[in-house]
């Protein structure tokens, strides 16, 4: 989150009064690292204003591609995300990972699969040879 309007131009009204940047960082809570930043932005700039954030690399699976993903899950509901990614390079031109189909299907709505599967404790269901033994007993 970027550091609030207000503290920024506290900032530079402290260095414009003569503090020093550790006599600011003092004054107003902050860190001596976070005076610096500040004051080296609006050397930079001329401006109090946060930089952009930054970006990555923005993901090969949108549009098409991304109804496609929808397509071939419905296709392979029990998939892995390895396999849904495989089937997705294979059917289309694009080059992705595992780790980007998992974020793909995110943004479409998809969540991780759980498996049913009861806890490790839980009490099994007789077997006929169960059955046998408790009506011996």
């Amino acid at each position: 989150m970027p550091i609030p309007m207000k503290l920024r131009e506290a900032v530079l009204q402290a260095r414009d009064q003569g503090c020093s940047y550790k006599e600011t960082a003092e004054l107003l809570g902050i860190g001596y690292a976070t005076v610096n930043r500040i004051l080296r932005l609006h050397r930079e700039t001329k401006s109090l204003e946060p930089r952009p954030r930054g970006g990555g690399n923005p993901s090969p699976i949108h549009g098409a591609t991304a109804e496609l993903l929808a397509k071939i899950v419905a296709e392979m509901p029990d998939a892995t995300v390895a396999e849904l990614a495989a089937a997705l390079m294979k059917r289309s031109n694009v080059e992705t990972s595992r780790s980007g189909v998992q974020r793909a299907l995110g943004r479409l709505g998809f969540s991780r699969k759980k498996s049913p599967s009861s806890p490790s404790n839980a009490t099994r269901p007789s077997t006929a040879s169960g059955a046998k033994r408790s009506a011996s007993s």
